[in-house]
C-alpha cells in the first residue's frame, strides 16, 4: 500500500512527522505544500505521480498545514484527515473533517464530537512513540538526571509549564531545559532521567502529549497532571504513572519518588512496558493501514455528496483560518459566481481577511 502524505515542511506537527518518519521510505509519497500550492488541485498531485508509477492508494493531510488540496471530495483514493490538535477551534475542524473519507484524532473524547457532527468513520490514535528510539536500555545505565524535560515551556499557553519547569531546575539536577533536542537526544535525555515531569499545554490540560509516552518508554518515572487523557487509554495514575492536580504537588512528589526508588522504578517499568507495547507509532501506522484495508477502500467523506457552494465554504474557512488572504479572496470568487446566495455567508471573512492584509501591508 503507497501512502501520499500532504503537509507543509515549514509548519508540521510534532507527532504527524514521527508518524511519517516511522513509514518505510518506499511505502511513502510525500507532497509538501511548501513546494507546491497551498491550494493545488488534489487531482494535480495524484495524476502526475501516477504517471511515475508512484500513486498513492489513499491520501493522509494533516489539519493545521498552511494550505489545504482543493478537490479532496472527489478525490479517486480514500482521505483521511490527521486531526491532532482537535481542542483548537474545534468548531470550524469539526467542518473540515467532512471533506475527508476517515478522521483520525489524537484526543478519544474528540470521537463522539466528529461523530455527532455527521461522520462515520473517525478513530483515536495515541501520540505514542518511535519504538525504534526505545529498544533497549541499559539496566546498568547511570539515570544521571533527577528530573528530565524536553519541550517548549515559553509561549502563552505554557505559563504554568515554565513556571514549574523553572523552579525544578533550580532544585535539582536537570537536563538543559532551554535547548532543542533533536528525537534521538531526546530519547538519551529521558533514559538517563530518573522522573519526568509534564505540563501539557493551558487550553487542554488533560492532554495526553508525546512527552508522556517519550518519558515512560524511556524508563523514566512519569509526573504528570490530573485528569489526563492516559485513563482513556487504559494507564492507571499509581501503576503506570504518577498525577497532580495542583502545581505545589509536583515538587511534593518529586521529593519523594527521589527517595523512595524501588516504588519509582516499579511504576517507571509498568509504564514502559504498556507504552511499548500498545502506544508506538508503529502501530498507530498499521492501524491506518488496516482501518483501510477492511474497508476495501471506501469513499465515506459526507462533503462527497454536498453541493458545490457548502465546499466552498469550507475551504474559504480553512484558508482564512490560517491566513491565506489571497488564496481566500480566490475561492471567495468561485464561490460567488456558484451562488450568490451563499456570496453573504463568506463576506464576512473576506472582509477580515482583507483587512488583515491592509494592515500587514502598512506595516
Amino acid at each position: 500500500m503507497k501512502f501520499g502524505f500532504i503537509y507543509d515542511s515549514r509548519d508540521t506537527h510534532v507527532t504527524a512527522q514521527n508518524l511519517r518518519d516511522v513509514f518505510a521510505e518506499n511505502d511513502i509519497i510525500r507532497f509538501d505544500l511548501n513546494l507546491i500550492k497551498a491550494d493545488v488541485g488534489i487531482g494535480q498531485l495524484i495524476k502526475p505521480a501516477g504517471e511515475r508509477g508512484n500513486s498513492p492508494d489513499l491520501i493522509l493531510f494533516e489539519i493545521g498545514a498552511p494550505g489545504m488540496p482543493r478537490g479532496l471530495q472527489t478525490s479517486p483514493v480514500p482521505t483521511v484527515c490527521l486531526d491532532i490538535d482537535s481542542f483548537g477551534w474545534t468548531s470550524f475542524r469539526l467542518r473540515w473533517a467532512m471533506l475527508f473519507d476517515y478522521v483520525f484524532t489524537w484526543h478519544p473524547s474528540y470521537v463522539r464530537r466528529f461523530q455527532e457532527a455527521g461522520h462515520p468513520r473517525v478513530f483515536a490514535l495515541p501520540h505514542a512513540v518511535d519504538a525504534a528510539l526505545f529498544a533497549d536500555i541499559d539496566a546498568n545505565q547511570e539515570r544521571f538526571y533527577d528530573v528530565g524535560f524536553v519541550g517548549n515551556s515559553q509561549l502563552a499557553q505554557y505559563s504554568t509549564r515554565n513556571r514549574v519547569i523553572a523552579r525544578l531546575a533550580s532544585l535539582y539536577r536537570t537536563n538543559d531545559f532551554q535547548r532543542k533536542y533533536d528525537k534521538q537526544e531526546m530519547a538519551e535525555v529521558y533514559k538517563r532521567s530518573r522522573i519526568v515531569v509534564n505540563v501539557s499545554r493551558a487550553e487542554f490540560p488533560q492532554e495526553a502529549n508525546m512527552r508522556c509516552y517519550e518519558a515512560m518508554a524511556g524508563g523514566a518515572l512519569l509526573i504528570t497532571g490530573l485528569p489526563t487523557e492516559l485513563t482513556e487509554w487504559g494507564f492507571s495514575d499509581g501503576v503506570h504513572f504518577v498525577g497532580w492536580r495542583t502545581d505545589s504537588e509536583v515538587f511534593d512528589l518529586v521529593d519523594y519518588y527521589l527517595r523512595d526508588k524501588k516504588k519509582s522504578s516499579e511504576i517507571a517499568r509498568a509504564g514502559r512496558e504498556r507504552t511499548l507495547k500498545s502506544f508506538t507509532f508503529q502501530q498507530c501506522a498499521e492501524r491506518i493501514a488496516t482501518t483501510l484495508a477492511n474497508d476495501n477502500h471506501q469513499f465515506f467523506a459526507p462533503a462527497r455528496g454536498w453541493r458545490p457552494e457548502h465546499i466552498h465554504l469550507l475551504y474559504l474557512s480553512y484558508y482564512y483560518r490560517y491566513r491565506l488572504n489571497c488564496t481566500a479572496l480566490e475561492e471567495f470568487q468561485l464561490l460567488r459566481r456558484a451562488s450568490p446566495e451563499a456570496y453573504w455567508k463568506g463576506l464576512p471573512m473576506v472582509l477580515k481577511a482583507l483587512r488583515y492584509e491592509i494592515k500587514r501591508t502598512l506595516m
